[in-house]
């Protein structure tokens, strides 16, 4: 083999090459850190955190049950905004959900009720009554995401949690997995644990018959196990702008918590279940704290749907169109932008997160013509309106367990308008004078329910809602 020779000037080349790209190297170097760094400053980091069927009055921030015990929910309402009339999209848990990743209502999106564990799984009409409208049984992947939109920013993203979004028939699987093409990890999310078609768990205690979440110690608790991903997620990307949906499955059905915490509640597995779930937002939290991040994070807490266990000052439950359906405890911490200690009184519904994230990432959403919500900047900063005059839910569906089901309704000021697809009658509330939605006022107003009618009908023509198979008008 002939022996390579290097002269001086060979020497020289190869010393300024090697040295140019060792400043090239920390140029490049420096300037991705100067980019991240930038974008630390300019991006805040986004935790949002869903619990399952949690009703106002469950928490602390708005308890009306002195026994419950959620310190952490506390903190995070004191260092920022409690909303006092958030409401969910839906009265029940998938099609909320979908409102929240994609903006759109679930009229619009076409899925309108819980995606059944059950295959084919339909309530019984009374009699006389319609069939529940048709509804998708999974989200659609064309439909727009707030977690792809803010990968666009740069964001890192990850799902941890309850999906319901992906096909029906769970119940029948080993595993919770019916089509994994509609698991967040297709609608932007860069990881997922947690996230199949389940609507509860098989089992609240590892092993959890869960396909998307790997076994690791028999008898641990899910609501532990999600918090120390939530955990590692956080650290991992505490040197980026990142992105959280812990969605908890709590306090879904069946109810069941780790014996300790049943037994230091005095045996109420329910009260067990909020403290656990409470102490993995004070896990969110410290996490934030320890890896310096907290002072540029927005963290939401919110619900997908009213309580299966009623509130005690609104009507009716989980399922139904009275308020007791629909609104859910909300707060919202974001040092630097909103006061601590505040209060708002708006009306808020699922889609606003949507523009309010992606905003909030530096991105924008003139380009979403389906998107439905607003962003709630305004209110962060001590506004006490939105540009909107109304709201809608549209839930043609059989319930016969609660009193407001197969319908569609408005809420307009103080007024809420309920029209029945065919079993119930419409009904017409003020929430200011009774607040408990116990005096049908349609006879006493019938001019101001004839306009509510028109403007809800308007709506569900412009997002063209399924309708229940024989109400008038449907094919």
């Amino acid at each position: 083999m002939k022996k390579m020779m290097y002269t001086n000037r060979t020497y020289v080349l190869t010393a300024f090459v090697v040295g140019s790209l060792c400043i090239a190297t920390a140029a490049w170097s420096a300037e991705k850190q100067s980019t991240v760094a930038k974008a630390k400053a300019d991006k805040p980091n986004i935790i949002f955190i869903v619990a399952d069927d949690l009703g106002p009055g469950w928490v602390d921030f708005d308890g009306s049950h002195p026994e419950i015990n959620t310190p952490n929910l506390q903190r995070l309402a004191e260092s920022g905004m409690v909303f006092n009339k958030a409401y969910a999209a839906a009265t029940v848990c998938s099609p909320t959900r979908a409102a929240l990743i994609t903006g759109m209502s679930p009229a619009q999106i076409g899925l309108t009720t819980h995606i059944p564990g059950i295959a084919g799984r339909e309530r019984p009409a009374p009699k006389g009554g319609p069939r529940d409208a048709e509804t998708l049984k999974q989200l659609p992947l064309e439909l727009p995401s707030y977690a792809r939109e803010l990968k666009k920013q740069g964001y890192a993203t990850g799902f941890i949690g309850k999906w319901h979004l992906a096909g029906e028939g769970s119940v029948k699987t080993k595993d919770g997995i019916v089509d994994s093409r509609y698991h967040p990890e297709h609608f932007g999310f860069d990881s997922n644990i947690g996230g199949c078609a389940y609507g509860q768990p098989k089992s609240w205690f590892d092993p959890y018959k869960n396909g998307t979440i790997e076994d690791r110690e028999k008898g641990e608790y899910l609501t532990d196990r999600l918090s120390d991903e939530a955990v590692t997620f956080i650290k991992a990307n505490k040197d980026r702008p990142f992105h959280l949906s812990l969605w908890f499955y709590s306090v879904h059905t069946p109810i069941k918590a780790p014996k300790e915490l049943v037994k230091k509640n005095g045996g109420n597995a329910y009260l067990a279940m909020l403290e656990c779930m409470d102490n993995a937002v004070g896990d969110v939290l410290d996490a934030l704290e320890e890896t310096g991040t907290l002072d540029n994070t927005m963290v939401v807490f919110y619900s997908d749907n009213g309580g299966d266990k009623p509130t005690e000052w609104l009507a009716d439950k989980k399922g139904s169109l009275l308020e007791g359906g629909l609104r859910v405890p909300m707060a919202v911490s974001w040092p630097g932008i909103i006061k601590g200690g505040s209060q708002s009184d708006v009306p808020v519904n699922s889609m606003d997160f949507f523009p309010t994230f992606v905003h909030a990432a530096g991105g924008s959403t003139k380009g979403i013509s389906q998107l439905e919500g607003l962003d709630l900047m305004p209110l962060f900063q001590g506004s006490e309106k939105l540009n909107r005059d109304a709201l809608y839910w549209h839930y043609p569906h059989n319930r016969p367990d609660v009193k407001l089901y197969m319908g569609s309704s408005i809420l307009m000021g103080d007024w809420k308008f309920y029209e029945g697809h065919g079993t119930i009658p419409d009904a017409l509330f003020n929430l200011e004078e009774d607040p408990m939605e116990t005096t049908n006022r349609v006879n006493q107003n019938p001019e101001l329910a004839e306009r509510l009618r028109s403007k809800l009908n308007q709506w569900l023509s412009s997002v063209n809602a399924n309708m229940p198979p024989s109400s008038p008008g449907s094919e």
